[in-house]
């Protein structure tokens, strides 16, 4: 009799384990997506004769079930100083309601079915002595990576996403 009940009691909780994992798996997770192919055209922030500042918009949205936590936002620009050395190119992620002048990115909470617009901020320095139109004559295509760290339910992961600052964009800002 003691067996039967210990038997009955591990399979209840069998099932319960059973039917809260169902349940959790039903939920879903967070999906993060950067439309990259809708980024807005390079638009010029200010010059002056050795710096250029421009920007580019990018929107992003929540396209699963849960909630997601963007923590961390970068560029890597791939501009070698090898072949290239007139300019030198940084870049910065902000959201565009909360426009930063450090390279920090304030984390934020992204509900499910939600988005808003990145702001990528780009400084170009021109370098050798040469005026910022001088630097950019010769500037080669330039691919740019957005690197997005994000978190739902389940563990962190990153998001790579590229895009391609032509030279006649760059150009075009001077």
């Amino acid at each position: 009799m003691l067996l039967c009940i210990i038997q009955i009691m591990l399979a209840l909780v069998v099932l319960g384990v059973a039917v809260v994992a169902a349940y959790i798996w039903m939920q879903g997770d967070a999906k993060m997506f950067f439309d990259m192919k809708k980024r807005t055209a390079a638009e010029k922030v200010s010059e002056t004769a050795e710096r250029l500042d421009f920007a580019v918009e990018v929107d992003y949205k929540n396209i699963g079930k849960q909630e997601a936590t963007l923590i961390d936002a970068y560029l890597r620009i791939y501009l070698p100083q090898e072949q290239y050395d007139d300019v030198l190119l940084r870049g910065k992620v902000n959201l565009k309601d909360v426009l930063r002048e450090d390279d920090y990115f304030e984390a934020v909470l992204v509900p499910a079915g939600t988005g808003r617009n990145m702001v990528l901020r780009f400084e170009a320095y021109a370098k050798n002595g040469k005026t910022m139109a001088e630097a950019l004559a010769n500037v080669p295509d330039v691919d740019v990576a957005l690197i997005v760290e994000c978190r739902g339910r389940e563990a962190l992961y990153t998001e790579k996403k590229y895009f391609t600052l032509t030279a006649e964009e760059l150009r075009s800002l001077v």
